[in-house]
C-alpha cells in the first residue's frame, strides 16, 4: 500500500475509532473503554497484514489518543 493511502486508511480508521470516545473521561464506563479498546485491537490487526511498521502506526496512534483521554482533565 502506498503511503498516503496508508495514512487516509489511518485516519479514517482512527476516527471510526475516536467516535467511541465521545464521552468526557468521568462519563466513559467500563463498557465503553472495552468497547474502544476491542475496537483499538480489531483496527490494528487488520494492519498486520500489510506489515509490522504499519501495524505500529495503527495501534501507535490509536494508544495515544487512550493515553491523552486517560491523562485528561475533565
Amino acid at each position: 500500500m502506498d503511503q498516503q493511502k496508508l495514512f487516509y486508511n489511518v485516519c479514517n480508521d482512527l476516527w471510526t475509532f475516536s467516535k467511541t470516545l465521545d464521552k468526557k473521561n468521568s462519563e466513559m464506563t467500563d463498557v465503553d473503554w472495552t468497547n474502544a479498546i476491542s475496537l483499538m485491537e480489531k483496527t490494528a490487526e487488520k494492519y498486520k497484514s500489510l506489515g509490522e511498521e504499519e501495524y505500529k502506526l495503527a495501534f501507535s496512534t490509536m494508544m495515544s489518543v487512550l493515553d491523552y483521554l486517560e491523562n485528561r482533565k475533565d
